[in-house]
């Protein structure tokens, strides 16, 4: 199924794009280790990003849902859903992303 970008902000709030990526950031290399590029911000409602991770090459689509919980959608380049990841909370997102992107266990001390 393909993600709606127009269909999709009509349900979601309006986010500080500056502020979501402040949260992503927080962990430098975490954030780094995704190979994240080309953000694009859509009416302040909807942030897509493409990554480069392990488990993940594609788009990541942040949206604010109305319970102000994060939904993050992971997709192909073409936008064909690949994850749905809803209610989230902030300090919850960067590892709930990292999970999906980039993380290896066996890696993680």
């Amino acid at each position: 199924m393909k993600l709606d970008v127009n269909e999709l902000a009509v349900t979601v709030r309006e986010q500080d794009m500056n502020g979501t990526l402040a949260v992503l950031r927080n962990d430098f290399w975490k954030f780094a280790s995704w190979g994240a590029q080309a953000f694009k911000n859509f009416n302040n409602k909807v942030m897509r990003f493409k990554v480069n991770g392990n488990h993940h090459k594609g788009h990541v689509y942040v949206v604010v849902n109305g319970s102000d919980l994060y939904d993050v959608y992971l997709t192909t380049t073409h936008g064909n859903i690949v994850k749905e990841m809803i209610d989230i909370y902030f300090d919850e997102l960067a590892d709930r992303i990292d999970d999906s992107i980039e993380r290896i266990d066996e890696y993680v001390k």
